[in-house]
């Protein structure tokens, strides 16, 4: 046996790319990332190159194969753990290997990082690096006074040696560490900066175990001088190094609005094309006119694209609190306006177009429109500091009201540009801290009774909170405003449990209408009735749209018109997928359309919708039309199979048992992408994941109990996100043939003795609307069920 002192050659493999898992990445996802290895084997090649004869060396592109084949079928909990696999394979597998060393380059360990290496050599006498490369920090650095006023950014590189014997270190944990105490701490030195990183390296347990394990921190001030790209210091440190006292560092609140950097270089021409996000408010006057009033005056710039508008929610006043409540939003634009040009424009619309007078800061206005975040077409951020202008808005990190709506909009990676911040874990945050006036109402608009223009509006309200899971501790959105209910009435002869031979009958029905309003209101504040003309039972023979329009709209103008109900407690609906019946529908007095399809039987319903922005639409999940859903009813898992990112709750890794119900949520996204194009606004969106419709009963099942998972259904594809979050579910069980077989009824209508099971889970599993024949009972048991699971 050769000694490997003796040794004096060695063969190199530089940065072998590789994809792996090793650990969470740096958007904490349990996922493959990309790798770069290196390898220094030592090894005798003194034949080879005598014989001028590979089989006497290290073959490095089989080696280089081998490797790939090994790391990437194997999971790995850290880049650690795989470094040593790697080692202790190699020199198992090849005699010619007599010690080796490796490094493994990961860019994607970390968001404020640029890589974390890990170094592992063969030899037990060795151990092992860690290396976090390019940590980027804003802080408070310097002895002269503008120093003191404006953060700047500092670069930092920290190393480390793990001992042989330690394998649990979280290097995630020392790297938040050091930021959370860097960023929120002044320093006058880079000399005291440097130490007091080095105390937050060694406070972790792994140096609290070795006192004597030394750290090595690099830090370079990137603006310090304009001649050079950086200055600063170094220094190598242990725990026993540290025993005294260090330097008194100032702790300090980060005020996002002063401390900003302008960026010279995002000054960009008119040809530049930047995504903005715009919180909208209102608090005086027509609040939801004047938001809409807003969109379209956006909409009217010939260098403003709208993309998609979040949803509405009606909020408390911040600051000063005396004065009516908000209505907020955030809307996503795509423009050419550079920053200045944006303000300008939103200045305009505030104070020319919409006549705003501002009278005490933060005081109540008609209308309130300010940047929150800009990219450009690159997807850099846009960092602006100025007297009249600071992107991102300087508050918006501490207000629900902008978070909420902007978080529907953004994927889970977008982070805030300066703090590093995951925007929908810091929404998460406000709303842990229990500030009751961070709670918001989600808002459904609908016409006035009276009808007196596209923008008086009522509207349904709904309300949700983030409350912490017993068991995985995790934090999720939960319905908290009670349930509403929705009647049915079926103008038909041929519904496959109510069809009367009255149809046609106009006083049968209102009267009808009288009693199921009379029962429901005497436990919910509205009552939904919902007209369908013709019957989408499966395989119905469908009548035609002049039949259609016959039916349903005299009897939705005689209840609207019956002076006998009371008008501003009835939501009345339309059943249909014609966008002809919806459209006469809504002249004749509805305030929504419940379309079983979703859009995809009729191109023109969302025209219809979204020339009406005071109307509710409900967007269905089918398959097929009316003829032929019963035959397509598998329902695989495709995500492999398609360029789709889905998440339950936020979350990757929680995805096993869901399939049917993600296979139904991915193609409600698909028409919901669809309506959003077409201009519907997202406010007016209530989801039904189709009870009945394409699926078998042992499908509804499964539906109703995973109403959860479709309320906290998002997902990326096209590079375009999907949340469902704070958009209302309706589910229309009733009488369902599914009921009738569980319990052995074959009876339609005698289903509905077993109905308020149902409805119960219904409001338990989180249902915000609840569609039913049987309104009297349902009503009470809707009541009661609230008060057992929303209370």
């Amino acid at each position: 046996m050769r000694r490997v002192g003796e040794l004096r050659d060695a063969v190199y493999i530089h940065k072998l790319s590789l994809n792996a898992l090793v650990g969470p990445d740096r958007w904490n996802r349990v996922t493959p990332q990309k790798l770069l290895m290196s390898m220094k084997m030592v090894t005798d090649f003194r034949e080879s190159s005598a014989t001028d004869d590979l089989k006497y060396s290290l073959d490095y592109a089989k080696i280089s194969s081998d490797i790939t084949e090994f790391v990437t079928t194997r999971d790995h909990l850290s880049l650690r753990e795989l470094g040593k696999s790697v080692v202790d394979y190699s020199i198992s597998k090849y005699e010619g290997i007599e010690a080796l060393e490796l490094e493994v380059n990961c860019p994607t360990s970390h968001i404020r990082c640029g890589s974390v290496d890990v170094i592992v050599s063969s030899n037990p006498h060795v151990d092992d690096i860690i290396v976090i490369s390019d940590l980027k920090l804003l802080t408070l650095v310097g002895i002269f006074n503008f120093e003191r006023l404006t953060k700047q950014f500092v670069n930092f590189n920290i190393s480390f040696s793990l001992l042989k014997g330690y394998k649990m270190l979280s290097i995630k944990s020392i790297i938040d560490n050091v930021i959370s105490s860097v960023e929120n701490a002044e320093f006058k030195t880079v000399e005291a900066l440097v130490e007091e990183v080095a105390r937050v390296v060694t406070s972790d347990d792994y140096f609290q175990a070795n006192k004597s394990v030394e750290v090595k921190i690099k830090v370079l001030k990137l603006n310090a001088l304009m001649e050079t790209q950086g200055v600063g210091v170094s220094c190598i440190r242990s725990l026993n190094d540290l025993c005294g006292k260090g330097a008194q560092v100032n702790k300090v609140k980060f005020n996002f609005g002063g401390n900003l950097p302008i960026m010279q270089e995002q000054r960009i021409g008119e040809t530049e094309c930047y995504t903005a996000m715009l919180a909208v408010g209102s608090n005086s006057g027509d609040r939801f006119k004047n938001i809409v009033e807003c969109i379209n005056l956006l909409k009217d710039d010939i260098k403003v694209d709208v993309i998609q508008v979040s949803s509405l929610f009606e909020t408390k006043p911040m600051y000063f609190e005396d004065q009516k409540r908000f209505f907020n939003g955030v809307i996503e634009i795509r423009t050419q306006h550079d920053p200045l040009e944006l303000l300008k424009l939103c200045k305009r619309i505030e104070y020319e177009d919409m006549k705003r007078v501002k009278l005490i800061e933060n005081g109540p206005r008609c209308i309130d429109l300010d940047i929150v975040m800009m990219k450009k077409s690159d997807g850099q951020h846009v960092l602006w500091n100025s007297d009249e202008l600071v992107i991102p808005h300087s508050r918006m990190l501490e207000r629900t009201f902008v978070l909420e709506p902007l978080c529907e909009l953004v994927a889970f990676s977008e982070v805030h540009p300066i703090t590093g911040e995951f925007l929908h874990d810091r929404l998460k945050e406000l709303y842990e801290t229990g500030n009751n006036e961070q709670l918001l109402q989600k808002l459904v608009p609908l016409p006035q009774a009276n009808f007196k223009s596209i923008t008086d509006c009522r509207f349904l309200t709904f309300e949700t909170a983030y409350e912490r899971d017993a068991i995985t501790g995790t934090l999720i959105r939960q319905t908290t405003s009670n349930t509403q209910i929705m009647g049915i009435l079926n103008v038909t002869p041929d519904s496959f449990s109510d069809g009367s031979s009255d149809y046609r009958n106009v006083k049968y029905h209102v009267d009808k209408v009288k009693k199921m309003v009379e029962e429901a209101l005497t436990f919910q504040k509205f009552v939904i009735i919902d007209v369908g003309g013709c019957s989408t039972r499966p395989g119905a023979l469908q009548i035609d749209l002049q039949e259609e329009l016959t039916r349903v709209i005299p009897v939705i103008r005689n209840i609207r018109e019956c002076s006998e109900l009371p008008q501003d407690r009835i939501v009345l609906s339309v059943d249909t997928y014609r966008s002809e019946v919806a459209k006469a529908a809504i002249e004749a007095g509805v305030d929504m359309v419940n379309d079983i399809s979703g859009g995809r039987l009729d191109a023109n319903m969302f025209k219809v919708i979204a020339a009406n922005p005071n109307i509710a639409y409900v967007l269905s999940h089918i398959r097929g039309d009316i003829s032929n859903m019963m035959n397509m009813v598998e329902y695989g898992d495709e995500v492999s199979s398609i360029a789709v990112e889905e998440f339950i709750c936020g979350r990757r890794d929680s995805l096993v048992g869901t399939e049917l119900v993600r296979n139904v949520a991915r193609e409600i996204a698909e028409s919901f992408l669809k309506a959003m194009t077409a201009g519907v606004k997202r406010w007016q969106i209530i989801l039904d994941p189709g009870i009945g419709f394409g699926k078998t009963g042992k499908q509804n099942v499964e539906i109703i109990k995973h109403i959860p998972v479709l309320k906290n259904y998002s997902c990326v594809k096209d590079n375009r996100f999907v949340s469902f979050s704070n958009l209302p579910v309706l589910l229309g069980p009733s009488r369902k043939k599914f009921i009738g077989t569980i319990i052995q009824e074959s009876d339609a209508e005698k289903r509905d003795v077993v109905i308020g099971a149902v409805a119960a889970s219904c409001v338990g599993y989180g249902v915000d609307i609840f569609r039913v024949h049987d309104v009297s009972n349902s009503s009470r048991i809707i009541k009661l069920a609230d008060a057992l699971y929303r209370s």
